[in-house]
């Protein structure tokens, strides 16, 4: 059920885990200013869990907003180099190792739990319903999870550029509706959609609740 992980994507080695440092500023701040907006939506909210969460960019974030942070990762050199930063910046976290196929959490044992940059890289619908499944059952209120939409000047770009021969991306876009559905299978329903920059970007975190 789990083979459509892509493993490949683990930051197991300190030269991956260092990659990441090196985004770029305006980038990283328009993807966290997408962040605390959803977050700044919820309401009664106090523990969060950030999976997976890299080097701990938006744990970080989450942190500085008040919330009790945890960011968990199956890589372990990721987790190694969040540490260093959250010790360096003096950001009170909560941060280890996990692998989301099967976290160590129990049922509804966070507040709200965002998965950012992650679903783009699952390669099956049954890798992204094990994922949700996996999600929703630790959430006791919400789950923000970040997707790449087929509908936005990016992903028309990068179509057209493999109609022109040129490479395809490795990050896979997802309808909303499609996102939705597995929602839907675990009892959740979408409450709000954001885009990063509507149409412009591909880059889409919906908001989802229990069904009442």
């Amino acid at each position: 059920m789990t083979s459509g992980f892509n493993d490949a994507r683990i930051k197991s080695t300190m030269d991956k885990a260092e990659d990441y440092t090196t985004r770029r500023a305006a980038k990283h701040r328009a993807e966290m200013d997408l962040v605390k907006k959803a977050f700044s939506s919820l309401k009664n909210v106090k523990k969060v869990l950030d999976a997976p969460c890299g080097i701990g960019r938006a744990t970080f974030l989450l942190a500085q907003m008040g919330y009790d942070a945890t960011g968990v990762d199956a890589g372990e050199a990721a987790i190694i180099k969040a540490k260093e930063l959250a010790e360096q910046d003096n950001i009170q976290c909560t941060l280890m190792e996990a692998n989301l196929k099967h976290t160590p959490f129990q049922d509804g044992e966070f507040d709200a739990v965002l998965c950012f940059r992650f679903f783009h890289h699952l390669l099956t619908p049954e890798a992204r319903q094990h994922l949700i499944n996996e999600l929703t059952r630790i959430s006791n209120q919400y789950v923000l999870i970040s997707y790449l939409s087929p509908v936005s000047v990016t992903s028309w770009k990068r179509k057209l550029r493999v109609m022109l021969g040129g490479r395809k991306s490795s990050q896979e876009t997802t309808p909303l509706n499609e996102i939705k559905g597995y929602f839907e299978q675990a009892g959740y329903e979408l409450v709000k959609d954001f885009a990063q920059t509507p149409i412009l970007h591909t880059l889409h975190l919906a908001v989802f609740k229990p069904k009442a």
